[in-house]
């Protein structure tokens, strides 16, 4: 596996893996007022340029596709119809993808995941399949990684990668078998609109709120591959 530099993905073998685009999620926030267009075709060129860049023929998408967890959206068909002529696309669905097996010619996963090439990978609002603990590496979705950063006097969001060890005490109390260096990698949001401080927070899903893998002691990455701290050590900055 390896992470792409300067993106929200990673590539394991022929896949290109994302998480997190919330398609149709300017729909929500017109409601509340605020008008950004179209942001589907933005999110289909930039898969579409990473597709091309990476050569990637497969791609995996670890949850919360749509926005709207029971409605299936013009956005979700716009966008998979773009894709579909340049990849084979596979779902492990997160809570907001209600109904979305009822796509013809994309490949769904139930939520606990799935394990490619030994690599684990889950959406992580539910727990992950046992498979998935037995792995070195399990990619996960759902917590949408920012760090902030003032630049120019101002307060400036960026996305990270976080990569959490394992509280073996807490994983034995779940799970009989599992790999001793397991690591939980966190993907930042595909989408560039969603984001949590991952100083404000402290994990959401439930191998945080059991501690089966740490967040305080998590290792956080910008996209260029720079470490930047444990989340611990960057609270106390």
């Amino acid at each position: 596996m390896r992470f792409v530099s300067g993106a929200e993905a990673a590539v394991v073998k022929d896949s290109l893996i994302i998480a997190d685009l919330h398609l149709g999620m300017e729909r929500q926030l017109l409601h509340r007022g605020i008008r950004i267009g179209d942001f589907t075709d933005y999110l289909i060129d930039k898969t579409l340029l990473l597709l091309r860049e990476t050569r990637c023929k497969k791609l995996i998408i670890l949850g919360d596709v749509k926005e709207n967890v029971v409605a299936m959206e013009g956005e979700v068909h716009h966008y998979f119809d773009s894709i579909f002529p340049h990849a084979e696309i596979t779902v492990c669905k997160g809570n907001h993808d209600g109904n979305l097996e009822r796509i013809s010619g994309i490949k769904t996963i139930s939520p606990g995941g799935f394990v490619l090439h030994g690599i684990g990978m889950f959406h992580g609002h539910a727990w992950p399949a046992p498979e998935l603990l037995q792995c070195k590496t399990i990619l996960m979705g759902h917590n949408h990684p920012q760090l902030t950063f003032f630049e120019g006097g101002k307060k400036e969001p960026h996305p990270v990668w976080l990569f959490c060890p394992p509280l073996k005490t807490n994983i034995r109390k779940k799970y009989s078998h599992f790999h001793a260096g397991a690591q939980l990698a966190l993907m930042p949001s595909f989408n560039p609109l969603l984001g949590n401080d991952i100083e404000q927070i402290g994990g959401l899903g439930p191998v945080f709120r059991n501690r089966i893998f740490s967040w305080d002691k998590a290792s956080v990455y910008s996209l260029g591959g720079i470490r930047l701290g444990t989340v611990r050590e960057i609270a106390r900055t």
